[in-house]
């Protein structure tokens, strides 16, 4: 609850909220403007809180029940970028692929005999660094956490989520009614459906956030309700899924 309340977001919002009180009262303002104005600022409110953030996350979070007797060929692991340093061997798998790779090596050894296929290659990274470099920093991840090398495999051609699932589609390892099993971090859960869907009939997606991280509404709060700056970037980046989502529709 304190750091909540140090959070630098919180307090020129509020400011903000009290400037337009003096305009409002003071009549400057013409009445849509009003409503516009309000509307506004109590969504940027909604959206930066932890509350906000849980109820845009939630619908995208499309996660599959894996059924007795089901069992994937191969685990797409969909890489989630990696940050670059001053030197190749300096570089390192940002959070989100951390998890990801860490949620597969956990699938694969309830499904031993599954593939694992850490997908994709980072965009602009070409003169930089080899365009597996990304997939080779999951793979090494993946054999620290026990599986073997003989059951993984890198594909660096795919640079986002339709590119990930048109790859796989063309790679020559799949018929359309094989199970594919998808790990990805929650808020992707949906998008990643939605393309590899197209493709693909017998999917299992697996969101890869870490059950004591994960927030429920039950975990609604006093502190739910306070504007914070990572919850206004989680927000950021949920909406930018959703917007992604309509622009698939209309790009396939």
């Amino acid at each position: 609850m304190l750091r909540s309340v140090v959070d630098p977001l919180w307090l020129p919002l509020l400011v903000l909220v009290g400037i337009w009180v003096v305009l409002w009262r003071k009549q400057a303002l013409p009445r849509w403007m009003k409503v516009v104005g309000t509307t506004a600022l109590a969504t940027l409110w909604f959206v930066a809180t932890p509350l906000g953030a849980l109820v845009i996350e939630r619908p995208l979070v499309a996660e599959s029940a894996l059924e007795s007797g089901w069992a994937p060929d191969y685990i797409y692991v969909l890489s989630g970028g990696y940050d670059i340093g001053d030197r190749p061997e300096y570089d390192s798998s940002g959070l989100e692929t951390l998890r990801r790779v860490n949620k597969a090596a956990e699938m694969w050894k309830q499904y031993p005999d599954a593939v694992l296929v850490m997908a994709g290659s980072q965009p602009g990274m070409d003169g930089l660094r080899p365009a597996d470099q990304q997939g080779l920093l999951m793979q090494v991840q993946a054999e620290r956490l026990g599986v073997p090398t003989s059951k993984i495999r890198v594909e660096t051609t795919s640079l986002n989520t339709n590119g990930h699932a048109k790859v796989a589609r063309d790679s020559g390892w799949h018929q359309p009614t094989d199970p594919l099993m998808i790990v990805t971090s929650d808020f992707h859960l949906r998008r990643s459906r939605h393309e590899f869907a197209r493709f693909f009939s017998n999917l299992r997606m697996v969101g890869s956030d870490p059950i004591i991280t994960d927030d429920s509404f039950g975990d609604v709060s006093l502190r739910s309700l306070i504007p914070q700056v990572d919850s206004l970037s989680d927000s950021t980046i949920y909406l930018r899924e959703y917007v992604a989502l309509a622009l698939s529709d209309l790009r396939n």
